[in-house]
């Protein structure tokens, strides 16, 4: 049974999973995409049946490329619809997302730190929190992708350090979520600080920020391309595939609902520096941000609060700061109490501490925004395309040593089925040869006990032939010899002959001819079958000659010789 079950499940998967990709291919329009296997439902389900092992992979890299919205239409097709992502950007939020599970790896003061969740379609949810050791690369089992993310995707986020990016606030017309990104386009020149081609940058609608005049309120990230680059080739050579790069202390900066009037300043401490970021919030709306990297020691202090001071002087200016802003102050880290006594310089009494979140609620919602994000973050495309493609290679791959288990596997079952059966066979041909053997020594015995019983059948015919002709001798005669013959002739028929040799006295001759005359006339006993066929039958001889007759003068006397063919068997 278990010989059988390894031939026929092979077979199969082949079946199934081959009117599977057919079917499925239905679904998602493959006849409308360039690829070298753009069939049918049909032809592409007689496609995977002839050639499983390339076709059927090559299959689910092309039906990957399309769910990614990254497969090309052919000319003079459009899509009715849409892929995965584009549906995704057009979705209110909190829709369903496509992530089933979300990684969140981070720099922490010895090694990383891997936050691990679960997402569903209403929350995110811890699952796990990993250290990672400085010089080792992440658990390849949390973070790697294969053939199950195909059904349920893992979301990889990296972070950049906030001190690493430059934050801006623009004013926007409200517009439809995919037309967001070109708006900013247009402006990132004027926005950067580095030139447009150097950076990378992303944009997000603040919540709750629309106006009267349906502007909207739109923060901006920025970050240097090469600083990008090296924590993307830094996750890389960890074995790290990021989908997305993200500042977990925007989260923070940018609420659900919007913040009380005021400065709101979060202090960072750092291994040697104080990373300040200023937001200010007035009439429910963001009108600036600032973040400011600073050394840690006295005179950084007075920096920070001519900067801010700097800022509340340009927001007068231009209209939307109060004359007496109060400050709401957050401090992450063991700093020192003078960096309040600095801020007491520019906001005087009107300061009021308030509470970070905890490091599991950041990481928590920087999960949930990147699970539900419309934007593309501060992931650069070609690195993207390239995580991409090594998950399908990497499929292709895993497909392929698949296949290849699942045929050598099936080869096995055939070996050992094989194995079995010659094992069988070789049994059944023992068997035959000994009972061959047995039947040969059978048949032999058998034709001995013949010969002898036709030897002892013959012997016994002889001597009652021999008793019949030694009765019929007439007196005068005497035997010298009597000897029985038996040969084979060659046309297969048996001779059997007495041979009869004596002597009588010169003129008694015409004995010899009556005892001649006697023995052809001489019968044997008949069986039952015998005695109702011819009567000629019964005779003991067929024919009896005279080989010998002739005169011994010196005695006197007649030397006579007869040969006796017996009748039949």
């Amino acid at each position: 049974m278990e010989v059988l079950l390894i031939t026929i499940l092979p077979i199969t998967i082949f079946i199934l999973s081959s009117i599977w990709a057919g079917i499925d291919s239905s679904k998602i329009e493959l006849k409308k995409y360039k690829s070298g296997i753009s069939y049918g439902p049909i032809a592409l389900t007689f496609c995977c049946l002839a050639g499983w092992i390339v076709a059927f992979p090559w299959y689910l890299v092309v039906r990957a490329k399309i769910k990614a919205g990254s497969a090309q239409l052919k000319e003079g097709f459009e899509l009715t619809t849409l892929p995965v992502d584009a549906v995704a950007r057009l979705r209110p939020e909190k829709a369903k997302t496509k992530w089933s599970s979300c990684n969140l790896l981070e720099p922490a003061a010895q090694g990383s730190r891997l936050w691990q969740f679960s997402v569903s379609s209403k929350k995110v949810k811890l699952s796990g929190d990993l250290r990672v050791a400085e010089g080792d690369d992440p658990p390849a089992k949390a973070v790697a992708k294969d053939w199950s993310d195909l059904l349920s995707r893992k979301l990889n986020i990296a972070t950049l350090p906030p001190e690493k990016v430059f934050l801006r606030v623009v004013e926007l017309p409200g517009c439809e979520p995919d037309e967001l990104l070109p708006m900013v386009e247009f402006q990132i020149e004027e926005l950067s600080p580095l030139p447009a081609a150097q950076t990378v940058w992303s944009a997000e609608v603040v919540p709750g920020s629309g106006s009267p005049g349906g502007n909207q309120t739109v923060l901006v990230t920025i970050a240097e391309r090469s600083v990008v680059e090296n924590r993307l080739e830094e996750l890389e050579a960890s074995n790290f595939l990021a989908d997305r790069l993200e500042v977990p202390l925007l989260r923070e900066l940018v609420h659900s609902e919007p913040r009380e009037d005021g400065a709101h300043i979060q202090l960072v401490l750092g291994a040697d520096s104080v990373l300040a970021l200023v937001s200010w919030w007035f009439g429910g709306r963001l009108h600036d941000v600032n973040s400011f990297n600073l050394p840690d020691h006295e005179a950084s202090r007075d920096a920070l609060a001519e900067k801010i001071n700097s800022v509340a002087w340009a927001g007068e200016v231009a209209g939307w700061m109060p004359g007496e802003p109060a400050c709401h102050l957050a401090m992450r880290g063991d700093l020192a109490a003078d960096w309040k006594e600095a801020l007491a310089k520019c906001f005087g009494e009107r300061i009021r501490e308030v509470e970070l979140a905890s490091e599991v609620g950041l990481a928590t919602a920087t999960a949930e925004f990147a699970a539900w994000a419309d934007a593309h973050g501060l992931m650069i495309e070609e690195y993207s395309v390239r995580n991409r493609q090594r998950f399908l290679d990497g499929l292709w791959m895993e497909g392929i040593k698949g296949v290849v288990a699942l045929m050598l596997l099936g080869l096995l079952g055939f070996y050992v089925y094989g194995s079995v059966l010659q094992s069988k066979l070789e049994d059944k041909q023992q068997l035959v040869t000994v009972q061959t053997n047995l039947f040969t020594k059978a048949l032999s015995l058998k034709a001995k006990v013949e010969m002898l019983e036709k030897q002892k059948a013959l012997k016994y015919a002889a001597l009652q032939a021999w008793s019949k002709v030694s009765t019929g001798l007439p007196g005068e005669l005497k035997f010298t010899e009597l000897a029985f013959a038996s040969d084979r002739t060659l046309d297969g028929n048996t001779s059997r002959e007495l041979r009869i040799s004596g002597a009588a006295e010169a003129e008694k001759v015409k004995l010899i001819d009556d005892y001649q005359e006697a023995l052809t006339r001489m019968t044997r006993p008949m069986t039952r079958m015998e005695a109702v066929n011819e009567k000629e039958k019964a005779l003991l001889f067929s024919d009896v000659k005279v080989v010998t007759i002739r005169q011994d003068t010196r005695k006197n006397q007649t030397i006579w010789s007869l040969v006796c063919e017996f009748n039949g068997e």
